[in-house]
């Protein structure tokens, strides 16, 4: 009887390695897939905080609350998504506001800087402009600050409903708000103050503008009353006044931005 020709290993070795080859080909083509879509869904500044460049641009330097009178503007540069912006504006602001806005020593000035890194920052700062469209543009600033918990970019993907609801807890024409928001009818000037703070070096936020003079800081009320005492000292108006709650020996005076300061 004549027996059959046995397979030759090596051929059935190379077919065992081909089979190895395809399927690692596989595996690696479906990994770069994943990793494709991945790195897809982690581009913030392209896809969800866009510049729009054929909008004409607009003169604006942000919002003001205070006398026009008042001996000091400072600025603040912020950004709504950013979460040291958001302790401050619960912390310090209030005093500030009470102490110095209402007593007529300062005036404030709000210069929103969206940054790359905040998913959500781009819709709040249109949101507080169309809110500002009817005159509410600082208790929505207020409102925004402090529920970042309810729309920034880790909580929701589409927080404009979130804002909408803000607008009726105002009282606002609710009708009028959500088509200003729709049709984004503020980003021109929202990307105009993006440039002044580019302009300026602004690198982080919140950055404090007092007499010239750049803070990179959250500062607090006894720091941000010295350095609105120094300049009313400086200007001679008898408005200065020892901070409360401490002396101005006893409060480090904070650091200057000399440099750009890392983005928060």
């Amino acid at each position: 009887m004549k027996q059959q020709p046995k397979r030759r290993p090596a051929a059935k070795a190379a077919s065992g390695s081909k089979r190895i080859f395809y399927l690692a080909l596989a595996i690696v083509a479906v990994a770069g897939i994943g990793t494709l879509s991945w790195l897809s869904s982690r581009q913030p500044q392209a896809a969800m905080m866009p510049v729009d460049t054929t909008l004409p641009k607009v003169a604006s330097n942000g919002y003001v609350i205070g006398s026009p009178s008042a001996p000091v503007e400072v600025i603040e540069f912020g950004d709504f998504e950013c979460p040291t912006c958001g302790h401050w504006s619960q912390i310090t602001e209030p005093d500030v506001r009470s102490r110095l806005v209402d007593g007529g020593v300062i005036r404030m000035r709000f210069i929103d800087y969206p940054l790359p890194m905040h998913r959500n920052t781009w819709q709040a700062s249109r949101a507080a402009a169309c809110a500002d469209e009817q005159g509410k543009f600082w208790p929505m600033h207020d409102l925004i600050f402090q529920n970042q918990d309810q729309w920034n970019g880790e909580a929701t993907r589409n927080p404009d409903g979130i804002f909408k609801g803000y607008a009726k807890q105002l009282g606002l024409n609710q009708q009028q708000f959500d088509q200003c928001v729709d049709s984004k009818k503020y980003q021109a000037k929202i990307q105009a103050h993006e440039q002044i703070a580019v302009q300026r070096n602004v690198g982080g936020t919140p950055t404090f503008v007092i007499g010239g003079q750049m803070y990179s800081q959250a500062l607090t009320f006894d720091q941000f009353k010295k350095l609105v005492d120094d300049q009313l000292a400086k200007s001679g108006s008898p408005m200065a006044t020892p901070a409360s709650g401490g002396t101005a020996a006893a409060t480090k005076a904070p650091t200057k931005a000399a440099t750009a300061p890392a983005k928060r």
